[in-house]
């Protein structure tokens, strides 16, 4: 008889669960360590299939990104699994859980205000994937939507970017357009 028996509610999920187990769109998380207070710290790249994939680093506690090692190169593998130890060895966040993705707009946002800030210098400015590899894991979205993207900005704004063929014809390539100057 079950006169007195109650069922305990049914727990929330963690925001540290979530989070240790999740990998951003468009990305392979590679590694994941723990910070002090919880939070995960994930080495990932979006380009996996590549004999020399570029690496980068975000911690899902606080606003720490990486995608240069101190010489400004972009990481290895290596160098990103050495940054995000030295970080997590440092950070006291706590988990703040997985962020929410981004509309199409907002995302697209974030990709026209990473390419406007290469307008400031004197010469044309090429525009590879792995340079948006830091704002991936806010981004949370596959290559082949930020390639169409740059498509689309290319054809309706030319004066800010450009689209070329390769040389090899087996792709396009982009280049931010400095500001006119008189």
């Amino acid at each position: 008889m079950a006169l007195f028996t109650r069922l305990a509610p049914a727990a929330a999920p963690s925001p540290t669960l979530a989070s240790a187990t999740w990998t951003p769109e468009g990305t392979f998380v590679s590694q994941r360590y723990r910070a002090l207070e919880g939070a995960i710290v994930l080495v990932y790249t979006a380009d996996a299939d590549r004999a020399l994939a570029k690496y980068a680093v975000a911690c899902l506690g606080c606003t720490y990104r990486a995608a240069t090692n101190a010489v400004h190169n972009l990481m290895s593998e290596t160098d990103a699994a050495k940054a995000a130890n030295a970080h997590a060895a440092s950070c006291r966040a706590i988990p703040r859980g997985v962020p929410a993705r981004p509309d199409d707009t907002e995302a697209a946002e974030m990709i026209r205000i990473r390419l406007w800030a290469r307008r400031y210098g004197k010469s044309p400015h090429s525009v590879r994937i792995c340079d948006f590899n830091a704002i991936r894991v806010e981004l949370q979205r596959p290559t082949d939507w930020i390639k169409a993207l740059l498509t689309d900005l290319a054809q309706s704004h030319p004066g800010f970017l450009t689209a070329t063929p390769t040389s090899s014809g087996q792709g396009t390539r982009f280049t931010v357009q400095p500001f006119v100057r008189p």
